[in-house]
Protein backbone atom coordinates (compact mmCIF):
# COMPACT_ATOMS: atom_id res chain seq x y z
CA UNK A 1 0.00 0.00 0.00
CA UNK A 2 1.14 3.51 -0.87
CA UNK A 3 0.30 7.14 0.45
CA UNK A 4 0.01 9.97 -1.53
CA UNK A 5 0.66 13.44 0.24
CA UNK A 6 1.94 16.42 -0.62
CA UNK A 7 1.76 20.30 -0.45
CA UNK A 8 -1.30 22.18 -2.34
CA UNK A 9 -1.53 25.93 -2.34
CA UNK A 10 -4.51 27.82 -2.85
CA UNK A 11 -4.62 31.80 -3.75
CA UNK A 12 -7.80 34.42 -1.94
CA UNK A 13 -8.83 37.31 -2.79
CA UNK A 14 -9.56 38.85 0.42
CA UNK A 15 -10.35 42.36 -0.32
CA UNK A 16 -10.46 45.30 -3.07
CA UNK A 17 -10.05 48.64 -2.45
CA UNK A 18 -8.74 51.83 -3.29
CA UNK A 19 -5.21 53.45 -2.57
CA UNK A 20 -2.61 55.57 -3.78
CA UNK A 21 -0.09 53.38 -5.31
CA UNK A 22 3.37 54.50 -4.72
CA UNK A 23 4.23 53.80 -8.88
CA UNK A 24 1.56 55.27 -10.61
CA UNK A 25 1.38 57.78 -7.67
CA UNK A 26 -2.27 58.47 -8.37
CA UNK A 27 -5.94 56.65 -6.86
CA UNK A 28 -6.22 53.71 -7.99
CA UNK A 29 -7.67 50.18 -7.34
CA UNK A 30 -6.35 47.25 -5.59
CA UNK A 31 -7.05 43.65 -4.63
CA UNK A 32 -5.48 42.34 -1.50
CA UNK A 33 -4.50 38.25 -1.94
CA UNK A 34 -3.53 35.80 0.68
CA UNK A 35 -1.86 32.05 -0.45
CA UNK A 36 -2.77 29.37 1.70
CA UNK A 37 -0.38 26.14 1.74
CA UNK A 38 -2.43 22.91 2.69
CA UNK A 39 -1.05 19.69 3.79
CA UNK A 40 -2.48 17.07 1.53
CA UNK A 41 -3.26 12.97 1.15
CA UNK A 42 -4.68 11.55 -1.91
CA UNK A 43 -5.47 15.44 -2.82
CA UNK A 44 -7.52 16.08 -0.19
CA UNK A 45 -6.35 19.13 2.40
CA UNK A 46 -5.97 17.92 5.85
CA UNK A 47 -4.30 20.64 7.50
CA UNK A 48 -3.73 24.38 6.80
CA UNK A 49 0.66 25.12 6.94
CA UNK A 50 1.56 29.17 7.84
CA UNK A 51 0.46 31.59 5.21
CA UNK A 52 2.97 31.99 2.22
CA UNK A 53 2.29 34.87 0.55
CA UNK A 54 -0.15 38.11 1.68
CA UNK A 55 0.07 41.09 -0.81
CA UNK A 56 -1.59 43.90 -2.22
CA UNK A 57 -1.51 44.45 -6.13
CA UNK A 58 -2.07 47.67 -7.88
CA UNK A 59 -5.01 47.38 -11.04
CA UNK A 60 -3.15 50.09 -12.67
CA UNK A 61 0.26 49.22 -13.01
CA UNK A 62 0.38 45.46 -11.69
CA UNK A 63 3.40 46.38 -8.92
CA UNK A 64 2.77 44.16 -5.85
CA UNK A 65 3.30 45.77 -2.18
CA UNK A 66 3.14 44.45 1.37
CA UNK A 67 -0.76 45.13 2.89
CA UNK A 68 0.53 47.45 5.82
CA UNK A 69 0.83 50.33 2.69
CA UNK A 70 -2.80 50.51 3.07
CA UNK A 71 -2.70 51.21 6.65
CA UNK A 72 0.40 53.03 6.47
CA UNK A 73 0.79 55.40 3.64
CA UNK A 74 3.89 56.58 4.87
CA UNK A 75 5.64 53.84 3.91
CA UNK A 76 5.25 54.45 -0.09
CA UNK A 77 8.74 55.45 -0.36
CA UNK A 78 9.73 51.77 1.10
CA UNK A 79 7.32 49.81 -0.92
CA UNK A 80 8.62 51.72 -4.22
CA UNK A 81 12.14 50.67 -3.29
CA UNK A 82 10.92 47.21 -2.97
CA UNK A 83 8.55 47.19 -6.00
CA UNK A 84 11.88 48.55 -8.19
CA UNK A 85 14.26 46.00 -7.01
CA UNK A 86 12.05 42.86 -7.69
CA UNK A 87 11.04 44.16 -11.12
CA UNK A 88 15.09 44.34 -11.88
CA UNK A 89 15.60 41.40 -10.35
CA UNK A 90 12.66 39.60 -12.35
CA UNK A 91 13.74 41.49 -15.46
CA UNK A 92 17.56 39.69 -15.70
CA UNK A 93 15.59 36.01 -14.29
CA UNK A 94 13.96 36.52 -17.82
CA UNK A 95 17.10 37.05 -19.54
CA UNK A 96 18.66 34.60 -17.93
CA UNK A 97 16.01 31.61 -18.17
CA UNK A 98 13.46 31.01 -15.63
CA UNK A 99 14.57 27.58 -13.97
CA UNK A 100 14.61 26.69 -10.19
CA UNK A 101 17.91 27.77 -9.26
CA UNK A 102 17.55 31.14 -10.26
CA UNK A 103 14.15 31.58 -8.22
CA UNK A 104 16.29 30.47 -5.12
CA UNK A 105 18.75 33.15 -6.05
CA UNK A 106 16.47 35.76 -6.96
CA UNK A 107 14.60 35.18 -3.51
CA UNK A 108 17.82 35.24 -1.76
CA UNK A 109 19.32 38.16 -3.26
CA UNK A 110 15.72 40.04 -2.42
CA UNK A 111 15.43 39.18 0.93
CA UNK A 112 19.47 39.91 1.64
CA UNK A 113 18.98 43.78 0.42
CA UNK A 114 15.33 44.22 1.66
CA UNK A 115 14.67 41.95 4.83
CA UNK A 116 11.48 40.61 3.04
CA UNK A 117 11.15 37.36 2.26
CA UNK A 118 9.15 36.50 -1.05
CA UNK A 119 7.49 33.19 -2.30
CA UNK A 120 7.65 32.06 -6.02
CA UNK A 121 3.91 33.68 -6.34
CA UNK A 122 5.28 36.89 -6.16
CA UNK A 123 7.97 36.17 -8.95
CA UNK A 124 4.81 34.58 -10.77
CA UNK A 125 3.44 37.97 -10.55
CA UNK A 126 6.20 40.33 -11.80
CA UNK A 127 7.08 37.74 -14.47
CA UNK A 128 3.38 37.58 -15.70
CA UNK A 129 3.78 41.83 -16.11
CA UNK A 130 6.83 41.46 -17.58
CA UNK A 131 6.45 38.91 -20.34
CA UNK A 132 2.74 40.00 -20.55
CA UNK A 133 3.76 43.31 -22.54
CA UNK A 134 1.96 46.28 -20.95
CA UNK A 135 4.41 47.36 -18.83
CA UNK A 136 8.23 47.45 -20.58
CA UNK A 137 10.83 47.26 -17.46
CA UNK A 138 13.21 49.89 -18.76
CA UNK A 139 10.37 52.76 -18.83
CA UNK A 140 8.87 51.86 -15.54
CA UNK A 141 12.36 51.76 -14.32
CA UNK A 142 13.08 55.22 -15.28
CA UNK A 143 9.79 56.17 -14.39
CA UNK A 144 10.52 55.44 -10.72
CA UNK A 145 13.79 57.06 -10.17
CA UNK A 146 12.58 59.96 -8.58
CA UNK A 147 10.95 58.13 -5.92
CA UNK A 148 13.60 55.48 -5.47
CA UNK A 149 16.37 56.31 -2.17
CA UNK A 150 19.78 56.48 -3.07
CA UNK A 151 20.22 53.66 -0.82
CA UNK A 152 18.10 51.50 -2.95
CA UNK A 153 19.27 52.74 -6.31
CA UNK A 154 22.61 51.30 -4.83
CA UNK A 155 20.97 48.15 -3.74
CA UNK A 156 19.21 47.44 -7.28
CA UNK A 157 22.50 47.82 -8.66
CA UNK A 158 23.98 45.50 -6.68
CA UNK A 159 21.82 42.96 -6.58
CA UNK A 160 21.32 42.92 -10.32
CA UNK A 161 25.48 42.45 -10.14
CA UNK A 162 25.09 39.54 -7.81
CA UNK A 163 22.35 37.89 -9.62
CA UNK A 164 23.86 37.95 -12.97
CA UNK A 165 26.97 37.19 -11.76
CA UNK A 166 25.41 33.90 -10.08
CA UNK A 167 23.70 33.11 -13.29
CA UNK A 168 26.72 33.35 -16.03
CA UNK A 169 30.56 33.82 -16.21
CA UNK A 170 30.19 37.78 -16.35
CA UNK A 171 31.13 38.81 -20.06
CA UNK A 172 30.72 42.02 -21.76
CA UNK A 173 26.65 41.77 -22.43
CA UNK A 174 25.90 41.12 -18.56
CA UNK A 175 27.77 44.23 -17.68
CA UNK A 176 25.79 45.62 -20.45
CA UNK A 177 22.50 44.62 -18.68
CA UNK A 178 23.76 45.74 -15.34
CA UNK A 179 24.78 49.32 -17.17
CA UNK A 180 21.36 49.77 -18.90
CA UNK A 181 19.36 49.08 -15.61
CA UNK A 182 22.27 51.35 -13.46
CA UNK A 183 21.49 54.26 -16.05
CA UNK A 184 17.71 53.72 -15.77
CA UNK A 185 17.77 54.67 -12.73
CA UNK A 186 20.09 57.34 -12.97
CA UNK A 187 23.63 55.66 -11.55
CA UNK A 188 26.54 56.37 -13.68
CA UNK A 189 28.85 54.00 -15.22
CA UNK A 190 31.81 55.19 -12.59
CA UNK A 191 29.20 54.90 -10.03
CA UNK A 192 28.35 50.95 -11.18
CA UNK A 193 32.58 50.34 -10.91
CA UNK A 194 32.97 51.64 -7.59
CA UNK A 195 29.90 49.81 -6.14
CA UNK A 196 30.77 46.63 -7.56
CA UNK A 197 34.37 46.96 -6.50
CA UNK A 198 33.55 47.55 -2.98
CA UNK A 199 31.95 44.34 -2.50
Amino acid sequence: MFILFGEKAHATELATGQFGCPLCQQSTTYTHHQVQPYFTVFGINLAKLNICSDYVVCHLCASCYNPQIIVEPEQHSLAVDKAVILRALCYLLSGYGDTKQARVRLIELYQRHTNIQIGSHDIDTEMAVITGGTAPTLPFLKGATLNLSPKAKQDIVLACYQFAQGSCLMEHQDRVRINTIASSIDISLPEVTYLINQQ
